[in-house]
């Protein structure tokens, strides 16, 4: 008995699936162009997020503060640009602390009235450009002043800053030097200097044992050779000269008390303090000395009191940014 034949699908069944294969088609092909354009906009975002923290969000970053009595001053990434693109002499520190110096001796000159004009400025240019005290028309002046821009490679702005800088700095400096005191509160002080703190513990217990303190500073042990050759004998000196450390300890000793050991740069001292005078006469090379220092001395203090740099700062790593940027 022959087999039926199957009717073949009527043509709206046939429309029907290639409408259906048309409709996934169309579906597939949107998703392909949804997810290529969110891909676009991913990238075109990392780049404009990254553009954004290079040229504008980095440049703005506060790597230091200064907190003057007249104003609080903050310094960028974009001010130690400036400061290197004028003077890129020195370490990667060198631009942030000559910006944090400057404000810092700014603010001291405009507090106690010795501050810098620019006539000031102008006429000390006068005197560098022109060292004999030669009497020079103001268009020899400007005309020798382009050269000296020209050979230093600098702005007219930064030449002036610069000078100012060197204004403010000398002024101060013989400001601080004219307080260095005739007289001041001085200690006599025997004092052995030792290697290590395990040596230093062993003079300590012989000292504590009875031993004479001058036998022992005459002993191989002891570094110091003024030290050494005095019985143990440093002299007399002022809070100021030998630095922090030692001035905590040995200004809070009473007579005759032998201190426990301290390091206050390079190896232990163990001191003692002999003799204790208010207003003793400094001597000259002692004098001298202290007003030598003085300036270092206040822009260290200054610098611990009203200086806040940002934490973890890596100059290292912005003076690299610093370098790409002036490429």
């Amino acid at each position: 008995m022959a087999k039926k034949r199957k009717a073949p699908p009527s043509r709206e069944i046939t429309t029907r699936r290639r409408l259906a294969r048309w409709q996934q088609e169309r579906r597939r092909r949107r998703f392909i162009v949804v997810l290529g354009a969110l891909v676009i906009a991913v990238v075109i975002g990392i780049i404009a997020v990254g553009a954004y923290r290079y040229w504008i969000a980095m440049p703005r970053e506060v790597l230091s503060t200064v907190h003057g009595t007249i104003a609080t001053v903050k310094f960028t990434r974009s001010d130690y640009l400036d400061m290197l693109r004028a003077y890129p002499q020195g370490s990667p520190a060198t631009p942030l602390l000559m910006l944090e110096h400057h404000e810092l001796m700014r603010q001291w000159a405009e507090e106690f009235g010795f501050g810098v004009t620019d006539d000031d400025i102008t006429e000390e240019i006068k005197s560098i450009l022109f060292p004999e005290d030669e009497e020079v028309t103001e268009e020899e002046f400007e005309e020798r002043y382009q050269q000296e821009l020209a050979l230093q490679g600098v702005s007219d702005e930064h030449y002036r800053w610069f000078v100012g800088y060197d204004l403010l700095q000398g002024r101060l400096d013989e400001y601080l030097r004219e307080q260095v005191p005739e007289e001041m509160l001085q200690l006599h002080v025997q004092g052995i200097l030792v290697a290590t703190e395990e040596v230093a513990q062993t003079v300590l217990e012989r000292l504590e044992g009875g031993e004479d303190f001058a036998s022992l500073a005459a002993e191989e042990f002891n570094l110091d050779p003024v030290s050494k050759e005095n019985g143990g004998d440093l002299g007399w000196f002022p809070e100021g000269l030998r630095g922090e450390v030692f001035d905590d300890v040995a200004f809070n000793l009473e007579l005759d008390e032998v201190s426990q050991p301290f390091a206050p740069d390079g190896g232990y001292y163990i001191i003692k303090v002999l003799e204790r005078e208010e207003n003793r006469a400094l001597d000259e090379a002692t004098r001298e000395q202290l007003k030598a220092r003085a300036f270092s001395d206040w822009l260290a203090a200054e610098r611990e009191e009203k200086v806040k740099r940002k934490s973890n700062l890596d100059l290292d790593e912005v003076y690299e940014w610093a370098i790409g940027r002036l490429d």
